[in-house]
């Protein structure tokens, strides 16, 4: 059988009392933490920019506005609201749930998934993006794509395609169809432009049309992933056998169980260096930055944007940028939205040139080092010994964040628990409705604030 085949069994056969707990509880997690960042990225303008498209058809809600719209549509407008502020999910492979949730709901609905079904389908659509991405996804980024948007669609398809209760064979023919959609560039970081939001909302929709195609009998190559002209010689490094455990351990260990949180509207490269400035600066007790130094894991040290450091016009040279980070941090004492956009503070831009990016190869992955000189001369050091599992993403999490960005989107927290509870009481619910209203209603009250 082969790999692509094995993934479909998986997620065709999947069913969600066969879920570990602790990655049952994981899906819900994701659901509420990704529903909490898409309501706190109400106002964010991009995210608007979906609302003029005017799709026809019904069956699924777009949280933006709570219109009826087509699935496809649903998905488009709701993954660009999941990604519009950048602090979705994480994981090496990238945010796949910015595709996966938006893809998941607007077919639950449209097909009237059960709750329990939704989170299988949850479930398996991440694990399936990461295991193809986990090994792959280094090769990728570095010859200048996107991982969420490459990866993304396949999850999102292969969620679509378990809440059409899809047999292995059309769950297949999903998943090579969406392999086909991949696309996504990275060059916006340079252009400092919008691409990356439109990426996840084509992707989202892209997964609906793949699991249209497959449930109406399209056949597409099984070998898409690892033949001569396939999925990973196009996107790779030629003679890597990026498909080597692809299908190993299926149901047994799982990748899903990796995905963690951002604390803050920034890279996932960014996160730790954002805590350790904050907790220097506390040490610092009011002393003034002399200079910075960072050192980072190469691959990110060296990634698109991180280096840059100005001028800062958009947000996304600013969230990209670990000097500008690590400044903003350490002249605030906090990272927040609308400081990632105050790109004139002069507080901020005065620390840029004191900070410095080495890439160090004794640093592990999203673990770095910080070393500050105080005006005094004293000097502060600060080193990541935690690395991603600081940021588990698991249910207390994902609580803490919902009421951190309910907070910040000035939506009540009535409105809060409603989502909560619905989220919690998932796998009882006879579908996704009240999740579905309750996300709508809390988007509505971040519009009105």
């Amino acid at each position: 059988m082969s790999a692509l085949k094995s993934l479909a069994q998986f997620a065709a056969q999947i069913e969600y009392d066969a879920l570990p707990a602790r990655i049952a509880e994981k899906a819900r997690a994701c659901l509420l933490y990704g529903l909490a960042v898409a309501v706190a990225s109400v106002r964010v303008p991009l995210s608007s920019l979906a609302l003029a498209m005017r799709p026809a058809g019904t069956g699924a809600t777009r949280l933006l506005d709570g219109a009826q719209v087509s699935a496809g549509a649903a998905a488009f407008a709701n993954a660009m609201l999941f990604h519009a502020r950048i602090q979705e999910d994480a994981h090496p492979a990238g945010h796949v749930g910015v595709v996966v949730l938006p893809a998941a709901l607007a077919q639950a609905q449209s097909v009237r998934a059960s709750g329990r079904d939704l989170l299988a389908a949850i479930a398996a659509g991440y694990e399936i993006a990461l295991r193809i991405g986990r090994d792959h996804a280094a090769d990728l980024s570095e010859r200048g794509f996107r991982t969420t948007s490459v990866y993304g669609p396949i999850g999102a398809a292969t969620a679509c395609a378990r809440l059409q209760r899809a047999d292995p064979q059309t769950t297949a023919n999903t998943l090579a169809l969406a392999a086909n959609t991949a696309c996504g560039l990275r060059e916006f970081v340079a252009a400092g432009t919008d691409e990356y939001a439109f990426q996840a909302g084509i992707a989202a929709q892209n997964a609906i049309t793949s699991a249209a195609l497959g449930g109406a009998g399209a056949a597409a190559a099984v070998s898409v992933l690892d033949g001569a002209a396939g999925f990973f010689r196009a996107y790779g490094a030629d003679g890597r056998a990026y498909g080597a455990r692809l299908a190993e351990g299926l149901g047994a260990e799982w990748e899903f169980a990796q995905v963690t949180f951002k604390p803050y509207p920034v890279c996932q490269f960014h996160r730790s260096l954002v805590a350790g400035v904050l907790a220097l600066r506390g040490q610092a007790a009011g002393g003034a930055l002399a200079r910075m130094s960072v050192d980072m894991h190469p691959f990110e040290a060296d990634f698109f944007g991180v280096r840059h450091a100005g001028p800062f016009s958009t947000f996304a040279q600013a969230f990209m940028s670990a000097p500008w980070c690590a400044a903003l941090a350490w002249s605030r004492g906090r990272v927040d939205y609308a400081g990632m956009h105050d790109f004139n503070a002069a507080g901020t831009l005065a620390l840029i040139s004191k900070i410095q990016i080495r890439a160090a190869h004794a640093r592990p992955r999203y673990q770095p080092s910080i070393r500050v000189t105080l005006d005094n001369n004293r000097e502060l050091t600060w080193c990541d010994d935690s690395g991603p599992s600081a940021y588990d993403l698991d249910w207390n999490a994902a609580l803490r964040m919902a009421a951190e960005l309910y907070a910040e989107a000035g939506v009540s927290a009535n409105l809060r628990e409603r989502l909560v509870a619905a989220v919690a009481d998932l796998a009882g619910a006879e579908n996704a409705d009240e999740v579905v209203a309750a996300a709508a209603a809390a988007c509505t009250a971040a519009r009105n604030h």
